[in-house]
């Protein structure tokens, strides 16, 4: 087996070099590391270029929002040929020894899990509620995943998320027309229905506190209100629930305008969201379908796995 970590990168070059260095530091060592850069102008991806040539770097020219970025990261890891690609943004900090619990999951949990996680921390050791994984109620699940030290769960966050690329080869990329948040929730969602997906708490990766979706949220509202709605029509699950969930954001969307500072584009985010997210649906892109969109030279270098441009 071969694993690989992919980072996307956005104009966050100081913590990139963090990510970076703990990725290259591993205990036990990765066998490549992916950094796909969404279009950075503060000189990341010179940076990666310069200082770190053995780096395979993918520059997408734009920025397609995490979403995109991780779509392009996990094409680029099954052309590769790997088994498992360790998925996380730049500003995810691993702890050195992070990614051996979860290689060790890979090898000795039959059948393979869908995915593995790293517990999501604002510091060794300590938990960070910002990201917390979904628990799977699933009882079976509970007990395999506790023979092997991890939980089960049913969702996590892309901070450092081990996925099994036998499994996402036969299913669609992460959903690039998220942009921005819940791309990772439906994505490990749906590869969580196919097999055991586990958290691992020996398997630390830390990551800044960000501020709470509670506050002013202006123009990103947008986002969040669109795409969870595509994430509860995309996850096919119970009425009920996903009745719940739609009261949830209505009742969100009037809190956020409480908070804003700007009501006419709340307003129109509030139109936007709603609309778009009942009415229009995600693309959805098989593997080797970005690929095709690259000129005949870089499509070779990237089913080739040449590290640098």
């Amino acid at each position: 087996m071969t694993f690989a970590a992919v980072v996307v990168s956005y104009n966050r070059r100081d913590l990139l070099e963090k990510c970076l260095t703990a990725l290259e530091n591993q205990t036990r060592p990765l066998d490549e590391i992916i950094v796909v850069d969404n279009g950075s102008t503060d000189g990341s991806a010179e940076y990666v270029a310069e200082n770190h040539p053995d780096v395979f770097l993918f520059r997408t020219g734009a920025n397609l929002g995490g979403a995109g970025g991780f779509a392009w990261g996990v094409e680029i890891a099954l052309a590769h040929g790997h088994e498992g690609a360790w998925l996380m943004d730049d500003d995810a900090e691993p702890e050195l020894d992070a990614v051996a619990p979860l290689i060790e999951a890979f090898e000795n949990v039959h059948p393979t899990p869908s995915f593995v996680a790293s517990l999501v921390t604002a510091g060794r050791g300590t938990y960070n509620k910002r990201n917390p994984p979904v628990i799977s109620n699933d009882a079976e699940r509970q007990v395999v995943a506790h023979a092997h030290g991890g939980i089960a769960i049913d969702t996590a966050t892309f901070v450092g998320v081990m996925v099994n690329l036998r499994l996402a080869a036969t299913t669609h990329l992460p959903l690039s027309d998220f942009f921005i948040w819940l791309d990772d929730s439906e994505y490990t969602h749906r590869l969580s229905r196919r097999e055991l997906a586990m958290v691992m708490p020996s398997s630390m990766i830390n990551h800044p506190d960000n501020k709470p979706v509670s506050n002013d949220m202006a123009g990103r509202l947008f986002y969040f209100l669109r795409n969870y709605l595509w994430y509860i029509r995309e996850r096919d699950g119970k009425l009920s629930s996903d009745m719940l969930d739609r009261v949830g954001l209505v009742i969100h969307a009037a809190r956020q305008f409480a908070v804003a500072s700007d009501k006419k584009l709340w307003a129109t985010s509030v139109a936007k969201g709603f609309g778009q997210g009942l009415f229009t649906r995600p693309r959805r892109q098989l593997p080797g379908s970005l690929l095709e969109t690259l000129p005949a030279g870089e499509r070779a270098r990237l089913t080739t796995g040449g590290a640098q441009e």
